[in-house]
């Protein structure tokens, strides 16, 4: 079965990938082949794991630090004003 991942790696060891966009939360799902999510303050999002369920609020997140996993869809946030897609 296929992976949201290209086969294209970056040859550092300690990158996480090898591209960086600035991403507005929607009701959309995540581009493919995001590797990491960071943000540019402190706050919470809100987030969906499968495009028919509900909604996760008040997740917090860390100025600058990768969120633990890839949710399907990052839906608001509260307090951060720039969340960046790694891929």
């Amino acid at each position: 079965m296929p992976d949201k991942y290209s086969t294209a790696r970056s040859n550092e060891a300690d990158t996480i990938g090898t591209a960086v966009a600035e991403y507005t939360p929607a009701d959309a799902d995540l581009p493919i082949n995001v590797k990491a999510v960071l943000f540019d303050a402190d706050g919470t999002i809100s987030v969906k794991n499968t495009s028919g369920g509900a909604a996760i609020t008040g997740f917090p997140v860390i100025k600058g630090m990768p969120l633990p996993f890839i949710p399907l869809r990052i839906t608001a946030m509260t307090g951060p004003t720039k969340c960046y897609l790694v891929s």
